[in-house]
């Protein structure tokens, strides 16, 4: 699932209930965005207990990385990809670096 597309957006609005959620924030105009994407979309399809959900920083019409968009502005987005990991229970579990690592050793 892919949200936001530039606009300002609640993360909590797209946890599932039961289930890790990752956010994901990318764009189509950052590499290594482009390049983990395929691993994070197998393991969306390949865990029943992770969910992850793609939070496009770009507004229709901006070539490159859209670091003005209003989504990018609301979580301070300065570098991408960038993570935010929802628990089971719906909280924050983890952001920054601390979920940068989480996500790496759950794509190993």
């Amino acid at each position: 699932m892919r949200i936001a597309f530039g606009q300002r957006v609640n993360l909590r609005d797209y946890v599932v209930p039961g289930r890790t959620t990752i956010f994901d924030f990318t764009s189509y105009y950052c590499p290594p965005c482009r390049a983990i994407a395929p691993a994070l979309h197998k393991l969306h399809e390949s865990r029943a207990d992770i969910v992850v959900v793609e939070v496009d920083l770009n507004r229709a019409g901006i070539q490159g990385i859209d670091w003005q968009s209003p989504v990018a502005q609301q979580y301070g987005m300065d570098s991408i990809p960038a993570f935010k990991v929802y628990g089971t229970d719906g909280k924050l579990q983890v952001e920054g670096d601390e979920a940068r690592t989480f996500v790496t050793g759950l794509l190993q």
